[in-house]
This record gives C-alpha cells, sequence and structure tokens, in this order.
C-alpha cells in the first residue's frame, strides 16, 4: 500500500473514532500520523522492521505496530472492527469517494439516505443541496461518484 492510500485509511480511522466520541488526543495522534505518512520522502514500507513495525521516532509503540500492520499487508485489523461496528447503511454511503463519516451521519440521519443508489437519486434530484454545507457543485461530485460506484458494481 502506498503513502497516499495509508494516509487516507489512517485520516478515515481518525474521523471514524471523532464520530464515536474518542478521546481527542487519539483522534489527533491518528491526523498527525497520516499527514506524517504523506510527508515521508519514500514509501513507509521501507521504515518496517523484523515485526513489521514503522521504525519512525514520532509515533508511539501501537501506531508503529498498526501502520506497519497497515503498510507491509495493505489492510489494519483495527479499521477493518472499525467499520464492522457501523450500521450497514453508514458503511455502504462511506464507500462514495467523498463521503465522510460526518456527511454519511448527516445523510442517513437528515435525507434517510442510506445507499448508494438512494445517494445518486437525491443528487439527481438536487436534494443534497438542502444539507447545510453541500452546494451545487458538491451535490454534484458526490453525485457522479455514487454513479461510478453503482456501474463498477453492476
Amino acid at each position: 500500500m502506498d503513502n497516499v492510500q495509508a494516509a487516507k485509511t489512517v485520516f478515515s480511522i481518525a474521523s471514524l473514532l471523532e464520530a464515536q466520541g474518542a478521546n481527542p488526543y487519539r483522534v489527533r495522534a491518528y491526523r498527525r500520523a497520516a499527514v506524517g505518512l504523506l510527508r515521508l520522502p519514500e514509501q513507509a514500507e521501507r521504515y518496517a522492521n523484523a515485526q513489521g513495525q514503522l521504525e519512525l521516532p514520532w509515533l508511539g509503540e501501537r501506531l508503529r505496530r498498526k501502520l506497519g500492520e497497515l503498510v507491509t499487508r495493505g489492510r489494519m485489523q483495527f479499521h477493518d472492527e472499525l467499520l464492522a461496528e457501523l450500521p450497514e447503511g453508514y458503511r455502504t454511503l462511506l464507500a462514495v469517494p467523498g463521503v465522510g463519516p460526518k456527511t454519511a451521519e448527516r445523510l442517513i440521519r437528515e435525507l434517510k439516505i442510506e445507499g448508494v443508489a438512494a445517494l445518486a437519486a437525491a443528487a439527481r434530484r438536487g436534494e443534497l443541496r438542502t444539507l447545510r454545507g453541500i452546494g451545487v457543485v458538491r451535490e454534484q461530485r458526490l453525485g457522479e461518484a455514487a454513479e461510478r460506484l453503482l456501474a463498477e458494481v453492476a
């Protein structure tokens, strides 16, 4: 897994933890780790030791192990566990590029959208822009992303 993909996963973990009301210091540690991955001059996998932990001085012991697992194996058990705790509709919406935990929650709570097809249909009808923070351009991007995801599955 390259640094950009790993950083996206780590940012996602930080957002999921924040949505769960986790300790803000823990959330910040994940965000800083993601930024650190993006700033590395080489692929993070090169910093892994024999135990699979990343040898980076700015990471704590647990994050060294978790990020090492992510960059060497391409997935992290902790991330999988966080996603497994979420309701199905929430997980489905998170698969759409541009939809994060907070947006997914608002789509479900305020517009009763719980799937990719429903998101694409709502975007076509112009319903997404009724949410604070979503304008015409973002609505169009989310709709297009949902349509692409539906086309991949079909």
